[in-house]
């Protein structure tokens, strides 16, 4: 894992992107004409093979709904593909949305798979389900094109969605590898409290929704970042004071960590705990950037899925 990326180096990477990215611009626009949405995806695929990230097929980032020979008229980038997001794209005229996370919620998240996908997160069809059925046909009605882009974004280096999180909370300075793998994102911090980097982490990333297990006094400094289950977590676990994460199991992670500071072990001293959006969505609010030099016929700008949670006021 490389260091994620900073304001300065996202300025030379992009200024070197207008000059790769050159060739496709020329060519674009020696015609009138917009691209198709299939059309866009293949000068992303081209510009992630001059990066050195070659094409896989059998992945998750493939259209999951609409024509992808339409012309398009505009480019949304999102976390997640929400309704609030369909519909806020389609009142822009922006029928071309790139999103990290899923549009139909499963394992598949294609139209013409849905059923298939018993053995993964949801049983049984959801052809029929009224959610599905809404949302599917909003996006015919509205001429909407959906294709996700989660593996391939993630392979680009510095990976762009924990660069762009580390540019939201101010840490790129402190940017400290600590692993092989792209699990192993750790920063150094000077000493602070638990209690107050939990909430410099919900003020920088404007979240509602922080939980926090450990100690709120103890100092930490030490700063994990990763995701999903105890299995991956686990060697940022034994290194860091306290990780950060935003998409995880409970049933294995938040015990863990509990049982680990109930025996005092030294380490994890404590686990911060932000939603799936705040986690990874700054990741793609730096694509249109990426991505505009490519596709100068049409505008490209990011939507925030937004927060999922409110919390009681009592509670917080």
């Amino acid at each position: 894992m490389r260091h994620p990326i900073s304001r300065r180096e996202f300025g030379t990477q992009l200024g070197a992107t207008l000059l790769l990215g050159s060739g496709f611009a020329n060519a674009a626009m020696k015609t009138a004409a917009r691209p198709s949405a299939a059309e866009v995806v293949e000068r992303i695929r081209k510009k992630l093979a001059q990066e050195g990230i070659a094409w896989s097929g059998g992945g998750v980032d493939t259209f999951k709904i609409g024509d992808s020979g339409a012309p398009v008229t505009g480019i949304v980038s999102t976390f997640q593909v929400t309704f609030d997001v369909l519909q806020r794209a389609a009142a822009a005229k922006k029928n071309f949305i790139i999103s990290h996370e899923r549009l139909f919620w499963d394992f598949i998240d294609e139209v013409g798979t849905l059923k298939q996908d018993a053995p993964y997160e949801v049983a049984g069809s959801l052809e029929r389900d009224p959610v599905f059925v809404a949302k599917r046909r909003f996006c015919e009605d509205h001429g909407l094109v959906v294709w996700r882009f989660h593996d391939h974004w993630h392979r680009h280096q510095p990976d762009p969605i924990f660069a762009g999180l580390a540019k939201k909370l101010e840490w790129e300075k402190y940017f400290a590898p600590d692993g092989p793998t792209s699990y192993d994102i750790a920063y150094r911090l000077p000493n602070i409290s638990l209690r107050n980097l939990a909430k410099h982490i919900q003020e920088k990333l404007g979240s509602r929704d922080v939980r926090v297990i450990g100690d709120p006094a103890i100092l930490v400094s030490h700063v994990g970042v990763t995701a999903h289950n105890l299995r991956e977590m686990h060697p940022v676990l034994l290194r860091t004071d306290v990780v950060v994460v935003g998409e995880t199991e409970e049933f294995d992670v938040f015990q863990y960590v509990r049982d680990a500071i109930s025996l005092g072990m030294p380490r994890p001293k404590g686990l911060i705990i932000i939603s799936h959006e705040r986690f990874e969505e700054a990741g793609m609010e730096l694509l249109p950037a990426w991505l505009a030099p490519l596709v100068p016929e049409v505008p490209v700008e990011f939507m925030s899925a937004e927060n999922p949670y409110w919390v009681l006021p009592e509670f917080r």
